[in-house]
């Protein structure tokens, strides 16, 4: 910049010399008394350009400038100051708006992130988590660390959370009582089960049976006790699993050799393992893994305790399952720091995301978590927050009004908005779809890096969802029960977790869901008087011998089943609620709606499968030509099926509109369409004479 000002001031000079016959002029110079850039009068030799400067007393005054709405100012010398907002836009409902407005119920303060109801200005300040809470510009240095004046010698976990319970009983006492504390908890939504849960003692087509008498300590990695599975006191909670993410931790193996296990596995190798040690009271030893954490020592902990973090929940919940990415399919270990395609929200804003945590969401009380999916059990810590909470108006005609298409708004009432704007799983990893015991694998890393034969595993990445109606409840196997006799209508499995939910369910509750399916080939009683019940299996035995079937009949012995066996394919249907797309990259219309020109009677479509299919008229059980030939010649003689999707549904705009029931066995009275029947059951005559003009048809028969 030095060069040029020095070029043009010489050019300028030239010019002048010029001009004036070769007289010598006074050089034209840049009169800039704030130093902000530019001048007054503007010029071309000022280092920001010729634009005049409208206060040339004051730097942060000039062309340019960002402007602050009425403060009677005039930053950016545009002739007048910029009037603020008549209406407060405050995304995250936190009082705050961007931009400021004094129409916000918390006054006209810029909100410095409108995405995240945690921060705001003047909010409270965490130091040193690198996130500025107050708006105030930066992150708070932790200069007065509480715990900086700790000392003593602290050789166990354990000892660490008798520490923390001298100033946190209270904390400790919620923690108990909640389920990450293994606290047992009320499962309302499981509509065949709603009593105590937590996990213990319950099967799924994953780890199949975490039990302490038969699965070790393997199940505790994800549970921050410390070492036990049941009667948790807050002594037996180990608070630096949630409140470090410098912290790791271990299970040392037993030293006594006498209580090593020597198996031989399903290929005749003879092996020794070594089983988790425990105390006297037979409970699981929890030790500290300094290897993993090298120059740290236990008051490095204790000093450096913080609030959940993302990486915190995701140390537990990404590895669900045996691995990364392996069981959710829509978290891994790298969503603590995605990119905005793999998950906008967690993203950080330098990433072009929202920069929003775990808690942001699924906002904690009293140490309980809110969250549920479809496969888990107890609910607990009220709802999870909902998109509209944010995204206000997307629900109510905001798709439209924002400029965007239209076609979104007849949807939302029936339709969740992960099902369009999650089109994919499994975007930051592949994630396991099935698991077959019956064929082992060796994997290196399981029983603490001794190895294990874990079943055959299939892993796929980028994964698009399938979509089940979900109304919040579901039905989800329990040990000692039979196993349903039906399949799903989708995917023709037997469920072990099926979504609750319906085409014609309650309006905004009941609604289409993107999910992942994921399918286990387990051992089930197929004689005897459990016939149908699935067996509680010896994971475990499984893990060191490969053999399938003995692990079976281990498993049959612990619940006292006599009789044969059988392996079939379970599923689980578990919801996919994270790694939203940018708005930009939405699922397409073909993911749930066949191209143009793709009508045909002959196929079942996706949609078909969830209850859209044509009316079975003449009630045979099966939806065919005869079908189409009743339906379509109500109103006029038969046609053809239309092309397009908006062809096809035109009758809704005739008249007083053409209701779904004429046509489909679904029912939407939102849409303020006329129907053939009333709402007692009784023929709609009025509708009967206002659109059937060819061949009448009764749609109020029983």
């Amino acid at each position: 910049m030095k060069k040029t000002y020095t070029f043009i001031g010489a050019a300028v000079f030239a010019l002048a010399l010029s001009a004036q016959g070769g007289h010598a002029a006074k050089p034209v110079k840049c009169t800039d008394t704030d130093l902000d850039g530019y001048g007054d009068p503007g010029l071309s030799v000022c280092p920001n350009g010729s634009a005049t400067d409208c206060n040339n007393n004051n730097n942060t005054i000039y062309p340019g400038a960002t402007e602050i709405c009425g403060d009677g100012i005039d930053q950016d010398c545009n002739g007048s100051d910029l009037a603020c907002p008549t209406t407060c836009t405050d995304t995250d409902n936190d009082g705050y708006g961007s931009p400021g407005s004094a129409t916000c119920t918390k006054g006209s303060a810029t909100d410095c992130n409108n995405n995240n109801n945690t921060i705001y200005p003047g909010a409270t300040e965490i130091c040193g988590d690198g996130i500025d809470q107050d708006c105030n510009g930066s992150d708070l240095s932790c200069t007065t660390n509480p715990h900086a004046g700790i000392t003593g010698t602290f050789t166990t976990p354990a000892q660490v959370t008798a520490k923390c319970l001298t100033c946190h009983d209270g904390d400790g006492f919620q923690a108990m009582n909640s389920l990450h504390g293994m606290m047992p908890t009320l499962s309302p939504k499981v509509t065949n089960s709603p009593g105590l849960s937590q996990k213990l003692s319950e099967i799924n087509t994953f780890c199949s049976y975490p039990n302490p008498a038969m699965a070790g300590a393997a199940c505790l990695t994800c549970h921050p006790t410390l070492g036990k599975f049941e009667n948790v006191t807050s002594a037996d909670l180990d608070c630096l699993a949630c409140h470090n993410d410098a912290y790791k931790r271990s299970w040392p193996g037993d030293p006594d050799p006498a209580n090593w296990d020597t198996v031989v596995d399903w290929q005749g190798t003879t092996k020794t393992y070594k089983p988790s040690d425990k105390d006297a009271n037979g409970e699981f030893f929890v030790t500290f893994n300094w290897t993993a954490m090298p120059g740290l020592t236990a008051l490095d902990l204790i000093k450096g305790v913080h609030r959940p973090t993302t990486t915190t929940c995701l140390s537990c919940h990404a590895k669900a399952g045996g691995g990364d990415w392996v069981k959710r399919g829509d978290i891994g270990l790298n969503s603590a720091n995605p990119t905005s395609s793999q998950d906008v929200h967690l993203a950080s804003v330098a990433n072009g995301g929202g920069g929003l945590s775990c808690s942001s969401c699924h906002t904690p009380t009293n140490h309980q978590i809110p969250g549920r999916g479809i496969d888990l059990r107890p609910t607990e810590g009220g709802s999870v927050k909902t998109c509209v909470e944010c995204h206000t108006g997307m629900d109510t005609g905001g798709h439209a009004a924002s400029g965007r298409r239209s076609e979104p708004d007849r949807h939302v009432a029936r339709v969740a908005c992960q099902a369009c704007h999650i089109p994919a799983f499994g975007k930051g990893g592949a994630t396991e779809m099935s698991r077959d015991w019956t064929s082992p694998t060796w994997n290196q890393a399981l029983c603490g890096g001794q190895g294990a034969w874990a079943g055959h595993e299939i892993k796929v990445a980028n994964v698009a969802p399938d979509h089940v109606f979900f109304d919040g409840t579901s039905y989800i196997y329990k040990l000692g029960q039979v196993l349903p006799t039906t399949v799903d209508p989708i995917s023709g499995s037997i469920m072990q977790a099926d979504a609750k939910g319906s085409i014609n369910g309650i309006l905004g509750i009941s609604k289409l869901v993107p999910i992942k399916r994921h399918k286990s080939k387990m051992a089930v009683m197929s004689s005897g008087t459990n016939t149908g019940k699935v067996i509680p299996y010896d994971v475990v035995w499984q893990f060191k011998t490969g053999l399938s079937n003995e692990a079976a009949e281990r498993g049959k012995t612990y619940a006292g089943f006599t009789g044969s066996h059988e392996w079939k394919w379970l599923e689980t249907e578990m919801a996919i609620n994270h790694g939203v797309s940018p708005a930009a990259s939405v699922a397409a219309c073909t993911s749930c709606h066949h191209a143009s020109k793709n009508f045909l009677i002959t196929t079942t479509t996706k949609l078909d499968k969830l209850g859209y299919a044509l009316k079975d008229a003449d009630k045979n059980g099966v939806v065919n030509a005869a079908d189409k030939a009743i339906i379509c010649s109500q109103c006029h003689l038969e046609k053809a099926f239309k092309a397009t999707w908006e062809q096809m549904h035109a009758h809704t705009a005739k008249g007083s509109g053409i209701g779904c029931t004429f046509c489909h066995d679904i029912k939407r009275p939102e849409r303020g369409l006329t129907e053939p029947c009333n709402p007692d059951g009784t023929q709609n005559n009025a509708a009967i004479t206002e659109f059937v003009d060819t061949n009448y048809y009764n749609h109020c028969a029983p």
